[in-house]
């Protein structure tokens, strides 16, 4: 049975870092869905995706009122919250929602009734798609008091919902998840690995964060210049290696490969760390910290560049690593070979010798060896770009994707 109402749930929206969000609802909804979004924060960004637009999420997208604490203040939102939708209620589930007898202290302070309202308006969803292990949690809690039985849950990890070597933990604070969701999706075999330690009983579906290819596609040569341009994007985090990434541009000057610049994109924790070894390494010529950037100039600096490089470690502190690394998937569809770490998800993201290379952690040795190739042979890099394009277009764009979506929704059904 083909799900038709679909309610997407998502902790912040919108967040520049999440724009997978944005991709997923709009291809749901030019599949013929009828997608409501939730979202339990307001974002406090100023910088958005050029696809909100598209199918004017921003006016779509329905915060939750938070449960106020002060008892009139509570039955003063609670009440006007009744009057603004007197017309939409679902009466069964809404009263349902504040039952002191069924459910005690919960219902009766109205905490279930402000932790249920989107969905005490109208028939309930075919399908609930939750976005990370936390929100998820929230909507399994509903599910288990019987607010949501019509609905199906789909739970979504995305990596930092998952550290590593945390089993015991998640088995108890996942446990109603587990039990109640009625199938997941991961975005790396990584992950998958991950998410099976803790022996869920539902099907466990690898489904990559996808992109818009009709967007990152290059529509110009890049810019004539002497330069050999690198580019990194991704949080100024240890997991990323943008360290690393400037001792890889060090040890190819040493090699005397003066020509080749760094390009970082971001910020972080290590900021200051890397403008230090820049400084440290005289490279205030070759390497420029651009800070956040929106996604159209993005887009801009890839059309600019030769390569991306993302050169990611295991959090020396959590053991965390990139489970997918999206910006990957994105550099390739600009025509980018790509070159990145063994570590995490990252691998699962590109072909080696086709469309990139991937390589040894901190082998910073190995990384300039293969950058080295990509400078000399003009036309491996030409084919790998190829190859690249290709490779996304097939893999990784939305609509591809959002199929295979509506097969998991099915499954679930």
């Amino acid at each position: 049975m083909k799900p038709k109402k679909i309610a997407i749930v998502v902790e912040i929206f919108p967040t520049i870092s999440q724009t997978f969000i944005v991709n997923q609802v709009n291809s749901l909804i030019d599949a013929g869905f009828q997608v409501e979004l939730f979202s339990y924060n307001k974002t406090k960004e100023s910088v958005f995706h050029p696809n909100l637009d598209k199918h004017d999420l921003l006016e779509k997208v329905t915060y939750l009122r938070v449960f106020p604490f002060p008892k009139v203040k509570r039955v003063v939102t609670f009440l006007a919250w009744v009057f603004s939708h007197y017309n939409r209620i679902n009466w069964n589930s809404f009263f349902d929602a504040i039952n002191g007898f069924k459910y005690g202290e919960v219902a009766y302070t109205l905490k279930m009734f402000f932790e249920a309202q989107w969905f005490l308006l109208g028939d309930e969803f075919d399908v609930i798609h939750a976005h990370f292990g936390h929100n998820a949690k929230r909507i399994a809690f509903l599910k288990e008091t019987g607010l949501l039985s019509k609905s199906k849950l789909i739970t979504t990890f995305h990596g930092y919902d998952l550290v590593p070597n945390h089993v015991d933990f998640y088995q108890k604070e996942y446990h109603d998840l587990l039990k109640y969701s009625d199938a997941f999706t991961v975005n790396s075999i990584y992950l998958k690995g991950l998410l099976e330690e803790l022996k869920p009983d539902k099907p466990v579906h690898i489904l990559p964060v996808g992109l818009d290819t009709s967007y990152f596609e290059r529509t110009e040569p890049k810019s004539e210049s002497n330069y050999f341009d690198i580019l990194f994007c991704g949080r100024f985090i240890a997991l990323k290696g943008p360290d690393v990434a400037i001792k890889i541009i060090k040890e190819l000057h040493n090699r005397g490969y003066d020509e080749v610049r760094l390009h970082l994109i971001g910020d972080g924790e290590l900021k200051h760390h890397l403008q230090e070894l820049i400084s440290d390494f005289n490279f205030n010529n070759v390497i420029k910290m651009y800070g956040v950037l929106t996604q159209d100039i993005v887009k801009e600096k890839m059309q600019n560049s030769d390569i991306f490089l993302l050169p990611g470690i295991y959090d020396p502190n959590n053991g965390t690593a990139e489970t997918q690394g999206l910006v990957i998937q994105e550099a390739q569809a600009m025509g980018l070979p790509v070159v990145v770490s063994d570590v995490g998800g990252m691998k699962y993201g590109l072909i080696d010798g086709e469309t990139g290379f991937v390589l040894e952690a901190n082998n910073i040795s190995a990384f300039a060896d293969s950058i080295e190739r990509l400078i000399l042979d003009d036309d491996l890099k030409t084919k790998m770009s190829a190859n690249a394009v290709k490779y996304v277009q097939k893999h990784f764009d939305t609509g591809v994707l959002v199929r295979e979506l509506e097969n998991i929704y099915k499954g679930a059904m």
